[in-house]
């Protein structure tokens, strides 16, 4: 593959399966595979591939697919080291050799082994191991305490410890690459490395020691296959370019592995279907392009079945190698005696190498000299001058043609929502005499009573997304017996959710006495907990006590995460925090002081100051801050605001306020001492309205405008034009979807929100996520129901959601984890800039659609 070709990398191609016809001899299959196998390389190899024979001797094809890969590689380039292979084969193949009959191998016989393994394939800790000299014989007297106590410290017992530590902090611990802490579901600062990997021998030892044909065996097996994939696939990663460093030019194509199916029950057989179905399982999680994998042979019916295979000719199978979507595809061989020659197959061609990396060393090595030497006297030549052009553009909040307030009509659209979710319910039940119908409880603050009111809360958008969720489900019911119908009970907690645990406590009693009730009227799951309090914390920890499911929908802190039943649907505060302080301070977002020509653009700088303001005991903001406080890499003043009279305690180093006045007087004195200064928002949108209005009838400090970074709890006051009038106001905040006109955001997206405009064509709302993250909370929790099973009890429901449910939806893509219940993989964060009337995203981070790069720049965290 050529570099400049990269992108081609970015798809996964599909699984390719041919099958020849069931009467055909083994020859045939061959033949094929041959022919494929000359095709990459006739040669020498120009593709790094390998031929997957499945025989009964060879449980693991995996084994032999990362084997294959490390020989013969094509010429001029140097081998994948597959660190994560070589690791996990050493610890399967102890693994399959011991068989305890209970108990795991003991972490540190496995730590050792694996090591003395690793040593065995050389570098520098094959060198310190033999350094050590040999194991044959003990040495006695002086000498031989020195040898035991100084020397193997030295190269054996320190590198074996660092070595340890490496892989538990590269495996396990590191939230960028720690791939098998993913895997067996552990939590960052749970168990090290190979007390996991002991207990997975420990696991599947028993099942291994029964008779092959035994299906807890072949269950063993393929969680053995699974687990070595994962680490294969992991070193299959996209490869790195060379450029200064020639040595890391180790694949210029996509691998690709040549797989043999036996017919069924043919030795072999199971070996080659058990390593597809693994291959199939991990596709769909793959960050990386992964290899093109052919399989030729006789697929059985279940492997089909498993894999949903797509059944297609080879014209439509070659076009879906450059296309996003990976499923695997089957195409049938023509029926023939495989006796005349072929059609010839041309050999692919990628890029060679001319010269070997040593000598491209060597040259590169000179150039980089010669030019540093000349650089020495032009130090200027390597000073790239800072971007000063304001992210998002240089124009404050009242710069565009939303220079007026929104009219919000608070009790009329919220009684309107409700109307319908009433007659949808009323829908829903009329499919009750034909199938399962069942209800889920949405649990919201209390309807707000005035305008004002309504700016600070996102309940109507809320129900409005729940609403339409629900349209969409009773629609295609008619026409799909898989779908669920389902009733939607809104239930008030509480102005800002305060009476969420007096509510919930109702419900679980009305649970309790269930078995009155009607079959539809039956709770399933609850929907909601929009706000992070101390109060809603402890519902869902409630809730989870009976091990009722649940999908939030705005509740962002951590702290949220009380029970094992509960999904949170947005990212959690350590996510935001984190981009938002990369953002901060790596981007031009504050206005550069003493710029005085109202002609020129605006130049801004990053922020090197952030005023952090916090509402003490509000879970959501201490949660949002803290995390905030700690990612933030430059200065730092924390002000505890809170308007009303009860007193509150502040912790040491942090400033009190507790009017609006006395908060713009705070931080108009941190501005004057340090100008490049943002104000990082956590407290509640109604308090950040009286600072707005405080700092704008004071107009002490605003000559050279106020730069503003805050959650998405702004979002719902912005987007109604409170702050529309202030132009000295750069104000950023974020958001769960991408406006419906950036060039970024799905058909998915683009389609919900062209449905929510065209039915609230007045909302104020229309650019807030609040109605998307319910739409698609509410269709995770039906998705869950409908493949529940025919009985659609909670604890099938439960099941289900841990069954890692993915779909494209109105916030991007949805893919939550099968090993964990916490918020969905990779979900979409943006920040809005308030500018112009429209919001504009100057960030988006995460899988905000299925062709989103799965590796981000700054400030996005993978």
């Amino acid at each position: 593959m050529n570099p400049a070709r990269r992108d081609l990398l970015e798809n996964k191609p599909p699984l390719l399966l041919l099958s020849t016809s069931a009467d055909a001899p083994e020859s045939h299959t061959h033949r094929v595979l041959e022919a494929l196998r000359w095709a990459l390389g006739p040669e020498y190899k120009r593709v790094p591939h390998t031929v997957l024979y499945a025989e009964g001797d060879v449980p693991l094809l995996t084994v032999q697919a990362g084997t294959g890969l490390g020989f013969d590689i094509p010429r001029r380039s140097t081998p994948d080291r597959f660190p994560n292979f070589w690791l996990m084969a050493d610890v399967i193949a102890q693994i399959q050799e011991s068989r305890p009959g209970g108990g795991g191998l003991g972490a540190r016989k496995l730590r050792d082994h694996v090591y003395r393994q690793r040593a065995e394939r050389g570098g520098l800790p094959g060198l310190l191991w033999h350094m050590g000299g040999t194991d044959t014989a003990p040495i006695g007297g002086v000498y031989g305490f020195f040898v035991g106590l100084v020397w193997h410290s030295l190269t054996r017992t320190l590198p074996r410890w660092i070595w340890a530590r490496r892989q538990n902090r590269r495996l396990v611990r590191s939230k960028r690459s720690g791939w098998l802490g993913k895997h067996l579901n552990a939590t960052a600062g749970g168990a090290p490395v190979f007390e996991l990997l002991d207990q997975v021998g420990a696991r599947q030892s028993p099942r291994l020691s029964l008779e092959p044909s035994h299906p807890r065996h072949k269950e063993g097996l393929a969680a053995l296959e699974l687990l070595l994939l994962r680490a294969l696939l992991e070193d299959l990663r996209k490869p790195a370019v060379g450029r200064l460093l020639p040595k890391r030019r180790r694949r210029v194509a996509r691998p690709v592995l040549l797989v043999e199916i036996p017919p069924e029950g043919a030795p072999g057989a199971d070996a080659a279907e058990r390593f597809l179905r693994a291959l199939h399982t991990l596709q769909a999680g793959l960050d990386g392009p992964g290899p093109l994998v052919i399989a030729v042979g006789h697929p059985s019916g279940s492997l089909q079945a498993d894999l949903g295979v797509e059944r297609t000719n080879l014209r439509r199978a070659s076009s879906l190698l450059h296309s996003s979507n990976p499923r695997p595809v089957l195409v049938p061989l023509e029926d023939e005696p495989f006796e005349r020659p072929g059609l010839q197959i041309p050999p692919v061609q990628p890029r060679k190498f001319t010269m070997g990396w040593r000598a491209v060393t060597v040259v590169e090595l000179t150039a980089l000299a010669t030019l540093l030497v000349g650089g020495a006297f032009a130090p200027g030549f390597w000073e790239t001058p800072p971007d000063t052009r304001c992210v998002g553009g240089d124009r404050p909040a009242a710069a565009g043609s939303q220079t007026e307030r929104v009219e919000v009509r608070p009790k009329e659209w919220y009684q309107d929502v409700l109307n319908r979710i009433k007659e949808q319910n009323e829908e829903a039940e009329k499919y009750a005499d034909a199938r399962a119908v069942r209800t889920v409880v949405l649990f919201e603050s209390t309807p707000p009573t005035s305008a004002e009111d309504t700016i600070f809360d996102g309940a109507i958008p809320e129900l409005r997304g729940v609403a339409m969720w629900q349209q969409r489900l009773i629609e295609d019911a008619a026409s799909d017996a898989s779908r669920v119908p389902l009733r939607v009970e809104v239930r008030k907690a509480g102005a800002g959710f305060r009476e969420a645990v007096r509510a919930v406590r109702d419900l679980i009693r009305e649970v309790g006495q269930e078995n009155s009730r009607k079959a539809y009227e039956q709770i399933v799951g609850v929907l909601g907990f929009a706000q992070s309090t101390k109060e809603t914390q402890e519902a869902v920890k409630e809730l989870g006590g009976i091990g009722m499911p649940m999908v939030g929908t705005t509740a962002t802190a951590d702290e949220m995460q009380q029970s094992g039943s509960y999904w949170p649907f947005t990212p959690a505060n350590s996510t935001e925090a984190g981009i938002e302080a990369a953002f901060a301070a790596h981007s031009p977002l504050v206005a550069k002081p003493g710029q005085t020509d109202p002609h020129a653009p605006v130049e801004c700088v990053p922020a090197g100051h952030a005023v952090i303001v916090r509402t003490p005991d509000d879970l959501y903001s201490e949660s949002l801050a803290d995390r905030f406080q700690q990612a933030f890499k430059g200065g730092e003043t924390v002000i505890s605001f809170r308007q009303d009279s009860q007193p509150f305690a502040t912790q040491a180093g942090t400033q009190k306020a507790t009017t609006a006045d006395q908060l713009v007087g705070q931080v108009c004195q941190a501005l004057k001492a340090e100008p490049d200064t943002a104000v990082y928002w956590t407290a509640r949108a109604k308090d950040f309205t009286a600072f707005v209005r405080a700092m704008d009838t004071n107009g002490t400090c605003i000559e050279n405008d106020l730069t503003v970074l805050g959650g998405n709890e702004l979002t719902n006051v912005a987007l109604t034009g409170q702050y529309a009038d202030k132009d000295w106001l750069r104000l950023y905040h974020s958001a769960h979807r991408l406006p419906e006109e950036d060039s970024r955001a799905s058909a998915k997206t683009k389609d919900f929100v062209r449905q929510y405009n065209r039915q609230y064509p007045q909302d104020p709302w229309r650019q807030d996520g609040h109605s998307a993250v319910s739409y698609d909370a509410f269709h995770v929790l039906s998705r869950a129901v409908d493949n529940a099973g025919s009985t659609v009890r909670r604890e099938s429901v439960l099941t289900a959601l841990r069954n890692n449910i993915t779909f494209d939806g109105a916030t991007g893509v949805v893919s939550f984890s099968e090993f964990s219940s916490g918020p969905p993989k990779r979900k979409t964060l943006v920040i809005l800039r308030q500018s112009a009337g429209e919001p504009e995203a100057v960030v988006a981070c995460g899988a905000y659609s299925l062709t989103a790069p799965k590796q981000q720049d700054s400030p996005c965290r993978d």
